[in-house]
């Protein structure tokens, strides 16, 4: 399993907020930190990907594109060469709005993933 590092996510994000435009200032690199630290300490890629998607949505860190920063990451770390994943898939998307208000857990997103990726 690959880390996932800060400019990895920063990176993921520059290119969206390039393509789709929009203010790609970071809020606070203290929580990309947290993000980086919590998501490599995970076991496999879906936890991984399900602890980055969460906690961008749960606490974004940048002031726009955090939810497509999320997905794209997630889609990154889940992504094999034979078979892509995409998202945002619509389990994971009506996800959000419990992310938003702290009422989906991180293990409810790896089940989608789980699911969405084959595993």
């Amino acid at each position: 399993m690959q880390d996932i590092t800060l400019d990895t996510i920063i990176g993921m994000h520059d290119r969206i907020m390039e393509k789709d435009g929009g203010d790609d200032r970071i809020i606070c690199e203290g929580i990309l930190n947290e993000v980086v630290f919590q998501a490599n300490l995970r076991e496999d890629r879906i936890q991984q990907a399900a602890t980055v998607f969460w906690s961008l949505c749960a606490y974004p860190a940048f002031r726009e594109g955090n939810k497509r920063t999320g997905y794209r990451l997630a889609e990154m770390i889940l992504s094999r060469d034979d078979s892509p994943l995409s998202l945002p898939c619509e389990e994971l998307r009506s996800l959000v709005q419990g992310i938003n208000a702290f009422s989906v857990e991180i293990e409810d997103v790896e089940k989608v993933l789980q699911h969405h990726a084959g595993v």
